[in-house]
């Protein structure tokens, strides 16, 4: 996430209550955490002036990867928050794609961790990095005619040039293999 615009355009003076809060960022649900809610997030963003009656761009101080947002009030008496809307935009995934490499018309031919039918390679690429902290997913095929992504972990450094065979149709991308 880089950017959350938040739409504080009110016909009261509820608007200018809106002051003194952080946007924190979480890669998971924080009220399903065991501290919450005395929990400190990824700090996006703080603001202490009043916000006003107006649409705003709040810009992270630096892009936070996040799944969940929390803007919350600090230091204030009120017993609620009212905004009319809160947009969250983020970056496409060209910064994190530029970590894998590309071996067009080729498949590695080892047992997949997982095989799914997604909409696009950038949805392959998105599912492989959703799982780096899981299963730790460094790798994976894209098969174009099927929709099918295979997705792997395999050592990155290693040389795989013999576990892969030619196949039109299908790309593999290592991350950050530098021996393809």
């Amino acid at each position: 996430m880089y950017t959350l615009l938040l739409d504080n355009d009110g016909v009261s003076d509820i608007p200018r209550r809106l002051r003194n809060f952080d946007i924190d960022i979480f890669q998971q649900d924080p009220r399903q955490l065991a501290n919450f809610p005395n929990i400190t997030g990824n700090l996006c963003y703080h603001q202490t002036s009043s916000a006003g009656n107006e649409t705003y761009l709040y810009n992270c101080t630096a892009p936070v990867v996040g799944r969940y947002i929390r803007l919350i009030v600090r230091l204030s008496n009120i017993n609620y928050l009212h905004v009319c809307e809160i947009e969250v935009l983020v970056s496409g995934s060209r910064f994190e794609e530029s970590y894998f490499n590309k071996k067009a018309n080729t498949q590695l031919t080892e047992t997949p961790l997982d095989t799914l039918v997604v909409n696009s390679q950038n949805d392959c690429l998105q599912e492989c990095l959703g799982r780096r902290s899981s299963t730790y997913c460094t790798a994976f095929n894209w098969v174009t005619s099927s929709r099918s992504c295979q997705l792997f972990s395999v050592n990155p450094f290693l040389d795989l040039t013999g576990k892969l065979t030619s196949v039109v149709g299908t790309h593999f991308y290592s991350e950050y293999n530098l021996l393809l």
